[in-house]
């Protein structure tokens, strides 16, 4: 049966109030928190949007909201009016499931304990700010962590041993801070892809039980391990391996002709005495990263043209 005029305008009007209905409406607590967010960060113009005169936060800028209406991620990232510290009043946000503050200079104060109140977070950022003090062992708590990203900060202290709990860490991302002492033993397990800890002040050995894990990116560079590389284990799914500018010792293992899949290699810079085996695994990456070892005991480490 053809429809009548008045089923058209029946649709129609359920068409028109979809329409003018947000498919999502911002939850009061999240509104709250985020207006206090912005008071804490100075009323910068970046969040402009962020305004009781819209009440719906999930139209604001920087921000988003799952189909619940509850904020699960917030970005902020490139902005110079951005001032002060990280607001405590971020964990009200409870239903947050990403946190990134990128590129924020005038970003300042330590990495609030209160952060580890967010139950639900997978994904945080902190990166390429002024945020100093030590990393808080609170964060340990949220048992969701799949990334964490603190790169470019000014963090000191240690990394906390309790990031080996983390079950779902698979990347950890520490480079260009000020942080001290050893990496903590049952850091790199399971799951765990991704360890980047260079330009930091780390000192001891890389704690290995065995090379089941499935990492495959490793940069320590430009730290003091000490460390015999003669007796590394490595994980068998290894892409990029950077060890330069450190003090290892040791030789060159064979068993890096095993490593079938490793595209990046650097050792140089470091103690290392010879003689290089001979593999093509080994040889294949050229002279550099093998450059600049300073043997202290033993014979010097062997130059490529002596491989031929």
């Amino acid at each position: 049966m053809a429809p009548t005029a008045s089923s058209f305008l029946a649709v129609l009007l359920l068409v028109a109030a979809a329409a003018s209905t947000p498919a999502r409406s911002c939850a009061p607590s999240d509104l709250r928190a985020l207006l206090s967010v912005k008071q804490a960060l100075g009323n910068p113009a970046t969040l402009s949007s962020w305004s009781p005169s819209s009440p719906n936060c999930c139209a604001w800028d920087h921000l988003r909201c799952d189909d619940a209406g509850r904020v699960n991620n917030v970005f902020i990232d490139g902005a110079d009016d951005v001032h002060g510290q990280i607001p405590s009043a971020v964990a009200g946000l409870t239903a947050l499931m990403s946190l990134s503050l990128f590129r924020l200079p005038g970003l300042t104060g330590a990495i609030p304990a209160c952060l580890a109140g967010l139950s639900n977070l997978q994904f945080l950022t902190i990166s390429h700010t002024n945020v100093s003090g030590p990393i808080p062992e609170a964060l340990a708590r949220l048992r969701t962590l799949d990334s964490v990203d603190l790169s470019s900060n000014r963090l000191s202290g240690r990394i906390p041993a309790s990031f080996a709990d983390l079950p779902n860490l698979r990347s950890l991302d520490l480079q260009h801070n000020q942080l001290t002492g050893p990496i903590p033993a049952g850091l790199v397990q399971g799951q765990f892809r991704s360890l980047i800890l260079s330009y930091n002040q780390l000192t001891g050995p890389i704690p290995r039980d065995d090379a089941q894990d499935e990492i495959n990116t490793v940069d320590l560079s430009w730290n003091y391990l000490d460390f015999d590389l003669s007796k590394l284990v490595f994980p068998p799914e290894l892409t990029y391996l950077d060890l330069s500018h450190n003090r290892i010792r040791g030789t060159v293992p064979a068993s890096l002709e095993r490593l079938s899949t490793l595209q990046k290699l650097d050792l140089s810079y470091n103690n290392l005495c010879g003689p290089l085996p001979r593999g093509h695994g080994v040889i294949k990456h050229g002279c550099k990263p093998y450059a600049h070892n300073q043997c202290r005991h033993g014979t010097p480490l062997a130059g490529c043209r002596d491989l031929s």
